[in-house]
């Protein structure tokens, strides 16, 4: 009996320590999420600030309130910064926070006035004690006036889960969509994500997404599109010096006065982006953006001297990028468009076409290119075809005759109710249409 009191008093007390050691958890993990979001945001020269306002942790529950400043940026959002207040409630199987947008007068003079009151959106989040976390925003159907316009804004959900590292992410999202009066209609969305950080620009998994229809009618223009499907899978090699991007869109029709498109799909790949590089690129465009919407932000919105400004901060900007754009121009690096697929009323259109860099280049070295054309396809591999009806584009002469003197053949030649294209680099040479391109300094075979 005496050895059975001690276990059962150590039962209690760690039951007892169970919601304590969930607020300890949730805390170090709000803390943590903040640290790396502005370590992030300063590395990049991105002027926001997560910032915690107070954090009230108690035995069975806490109280937060934290905010985002938008720095340099507040003129360009119209407004200062955002405020948030979580409820957390500490319990025997996790934390469960619910956070309100409540402190902001934007926020609940919106509501006040537009929903009489009744506030549309709720977000919870569970800290699991193993160290999951899952966040839902749920989106409640209202209705407000804009304009005169009645608008409809449709229920909608998305979930978010990841771990303590926050380097595992799943998404899922509905929404039912939103109507306009008679101007625009939104239909149902979906989206889906698996995600795992490599590093702060590089990921692996994929990104799924659905539209049903999306309708918009303002007096004798409209525009209408039906099934817009897309996916991204995004891959890290094995010796993980390089990342494949896979990207695939197709929609159902689009209907417009100047186009109708019946159903229209594409499959498009960049591999062995060089991960190096590319993390190199998007730092520097990231402070370079920022830098740049930074300068933007403090320009008198009047000035007619801002339009020059600007050109000249977008210039500057360029030449700044050009050494990290060589970063990318590794050996293997390829852009390849497969399945081109568009169905019109004349007709189908098809093809493809695939670049790849065979050496490691920089942009000086392209210079001896303007003289010696054919030292392009010794860097170069290019494979193409395209066909396309002729009651589209008829029998252009600029499509069907050489426009180079070492062309044999137009870009496209004619076959039957279609002109095709087809062009590949082989040993040097360049094949258009099965007969090679005689270039300066090449023999004719």
């Amino acid at each position: 009996m005496k050895k059975i009191i001690p276990i059962v008093l150590l039962i209690i007390v760690t039951g007892l320590s169970i919601p304590f050691t969930g607020g300890l958890i949730m805390e170090r993990s709000v803390r943590n999420t903040f640290e790396n979001i502005n370590n992030f945001y300063a590395d990049n020269g991105i002027d926001y600030t997560f910032k915690i306002i107070n954090y009230d942790r108690r035995y069975l529950t806490s109280d937060i309130e934290w905010k985002i400043d938008f720095g340099i940026f507040k003129s360009l959002y119209h407004i200062e910064e955002i405020f948030f207040k979580d409820h957390a409630k500490h319990g025997f199987n996790g934390v469960v926070s619910t956070t309100s947008l409540k402190n902001n007068p934007w926020y609940t003079d919106f509501v006040a006035k537009k929903l009489n009151g009744r506030d549309p959106i709720h977000v919870s989040t569970k800290y699991g004690l193993l160290g999951s976390i899952e966040s839902t925003l749920k989106l409640e159907p209202f209705t407000f006036m804009a304009e005169d316009e009645k608008v409809d804004v449709k229920e909608g959900r998305l979930v978010v889960t990841t771990d303590r590292k926050f380097e595992n992410f799943k998404t899922s999202g509905n929404w039912e969509g939103l109507l306009a009066g008679e101007k625009i209609v939104f239909g149902k969305s979906l989206m889906a994500s698996e995600l795992k950080m490599f590093s702060p620009y590089i990921w692996d998994g994929d990104i799924r997404f659905e539209v049903q229809h999306i309708n918009v009618q303002d007096k004798n223009e409209h525009f209408e599109l039906k099934d817009l499907k897309g996916q991204y899978l995004l891959k890290v090699n094995k010796d993980q010096t390089a990342t494949d991007w896979d990207t695939q869109f197709s929609i159902g029709g689009i209907n417009t006065p100047k186009m109708l498109v019946n159903n229209a799909s594409i499959h498009s790949d960049i591999n062995r982006i060089n991960i190096e590089g590319y993390e190199a690129f998007m730092k520097m465009y990231i402070q370079n953006l920022s830098h740049l919407l930074g300068k933007v932000a403090a320009l008198d919105k009047n000035s007619k001297a801002t339009e020059e400004v600007l050109k000249k901060q977008i210039t500057a900007m360029g030449f700044q990028m050009m050494g990290a754009y060589e970063k990318l121009l590794r050996k293997g690096l390829e852009i390849k468009i497969s399945d081109l697929n568009i169905k019109l009323a004349d007709g189908e259109i098809n093809g493809g076409i695939t670049l790849r860099l065979l050496k490691d280049m920089t942009f000086m070295q392209f210079t001896p290119i303007l003289s010696q054309p054919e030292l392009l396809f010794d860097i170069l591999y290019l494979k193409s075809n395209f066909s396309l009806p002729v009651n589209l584009v008829g029998e252009n002469p600029k499509l069907l005759t050489p426009v180079y003197p070492g062309m044999q053949t137009g870009l496209f030649v004619k076959k039957g109710d279609n002109l095709v294209h087809q062009a590949e680099t082989v040993d040097g040479k360049l094949i258009i249409n099965s007969k090679a391109v005689i270039l300066p300094g090449q023999n004719r075979l």
